[in-house]
């Protein structure tokens, strides 16, 4: 009797499709990146034209993670309804309506609406992504496939940014949104192009499996099946969405949603105020800027070293050590005020810690959840985390403006990131393994004759 198809895709060689899964959510991701950075550097310029003052200009910066945690938390409920590939598909849709839109806008009110958009649009690709990706990942390159979507964000970050600086330069503030408009319409073919997950196909048990179940395969260069599969015993017993709230569930949503939040929390108040913190100290405007950069450089090695150590020694455990590294860390970069050497070594620690830290939350919570869920868990938690990232840079200004020291602030916001440690260690995986794959329990496929 051959094995289950969808333990073939996950212990199998990798497929060109599987490689094309992992660069297209690496693609989208990276539009997150080059989102945040473009609003920072088009909001000094959009004040001027317009005039903005600094209460409306917050609100603009504010209304594009607001918009990504009412995606993450909205549109990611579908994704369990009506298939990952058709949320990504919506989704990245939204964003290039709301990041054109957003360059033919004249006022204030009308960009933050379309700001809001466009982070509707990334809170949905966010955890619809995710779940494809983990779904989709072979087991023994899943945290690594995990780790090259969420370091596109710093990817998107330095890339992005660069070319957004240069064409501000050359054709005013607009032409940011026009260009990232731009490149999430040319990934439209290509999001078409995906497969859906066949978690999905096979939990939801909807009409025409076996031909759904057989177009996936085709593409993987499977022969076809005759039957598919038993729903496995904890998708039989789960209801769709709501399930991640039913009791065996519950404690690790709780958890999962708190290491979200506390550590966007921290990761957002350094990420905003760090330019301006350096500013602040002496240091030039580009020193700053330059600051942010190597932090996202750091981010990227991060990323794709806890994807190589997670392999052998578990997602959790690595993602335990990685949130007290980054406590420590965040307090050291607090205690820094001179020199250009040390402060730009000190964001670059700092930067591989966070951005290795994301990458290893966005591994775990696949692993809580069966398919019925495991998109809503994910959005869940990634929604929460935008919570975070909307309060974290304002408590940092309320303790800047309170006259707190720089030492004191930073060490006080990094105290989250301890919170986010001790519910990652807590946190119950539907695996029995550490680190352990998503696997189905269910009778293997029968090849067609």
């Amino acid at each position: 009797m051959a094995a289950d198809i969808r333990m073939a895709l996950r212990d199998g060689p990798v497929t060109m499709l599987q490689v094309g899964v992992v660069t297209i959510c690496t693609l989208l991701n990276m539009i997150d990146g080059f989102d945040v950075l473009a609003i920072s550097f088009t909001a000094p310029l959009i004040a001027r034209d317009w005039n903005v003052d600094p209460v409306s200009l917050g609100i603009l910066l504010s209304a594009g993670l607001a918009g990504m945690a009412t995606g993450s938390l909205f549109l990611s409920p579908l994704a369990d309804l009506i298939g990952r590939r058709a949320v990504l598909l919506l989704c990245t849709v939204v964003i290039s309506i709301g990041m054109l839109a957003s360059a033919l806008t004249g006022s204030v009110a009308m960009l933050a609406l379309f700001r809001l958009v466009t982070g509707i649009g990334i809170g949905g690709v966010l955890s619809s992504g995710n779940t494809l990706l983990s779904e989709y990942a072979p087991q023994r390159w899943r945290d690594l496939s995990i780790s090259f979507m969420v370091v596109g964000y710093s990817g998107g970050a330095i890339v992005g940014g660069s070319i957004s600086a240069a064409l501000i330069t050359l054709f005013g503030w607009r032409s940011a949104f026009v260009f990232g408009g731009i490149c999430s319409t040319l990934l439209i073919p290509a999001v078409i192009r995906l497969p859906e997950s066949l978690d999905f196909i096979i939990a939801r048990n909807g009409t025409n499996v076996l031909a759904q179940v057989n177009t996936v395969m085709g593409r993987l260069g499977h022969p076809p099946v005759t039957q598919v599969p038993e729903t496995a015993r904890e998708e039989a017993g789960t209801r769709a969405v709501l399930g991640i709230f039913d009791r065996r569930f519950l404690g690790g949503t709780m958890l999962i949603c708190i290491s979200f939040f506390m550590l966007m929390l921290s990761f957002y108040f350094v990420l905003s105020w760090t330019p301006k913190n350096l500013v602040d100290l002496g240091f030039s405007v580009s020193e700053g800027i330059y600051a942010s950069v190597l932090l996202n450089a750091g981010g990227i090695a991060g990323g794709l070293v806890f994807g190589f150590i997670a392999r052998k020694t578990g997602a959790r455990a690595v993602s335990v050590w990685l949130l007290v590294a980054l406590f420590a860390s965040v307090v050291a970069f607090g205690a820094l005020k001179h020199g250009i050497v040390p402060v730009m070594t000190g964001a670059t620690v700092m930067g591989f810690f966070l951005i290795g830290s994301m990458a290893s939350l966005y591994a775990i919570v696949p692993r809580i959840y069966p398919a019925r869920v495991r998109n809503t868990g994910t959005g869940l938690a990634i929604g929460f985390g935008r919570l975070g990232a909307v309060a974290g840079p304002w408590l940092g200004g309320v303790l800047i403006a309170a006259g707190w020291q720089r030492f004191t602030y930073y060490a006080v916001l990094a105290i989250p990131i301890l919170l986010a440690a001790t519910a990652v260690r807590r946190i119950p995986l539907l695996s029995s393994a550490e680190d352990g794959p998503i696997r189905p329990s269910a009778q293997a496929f029968k090849p067609a004759k």
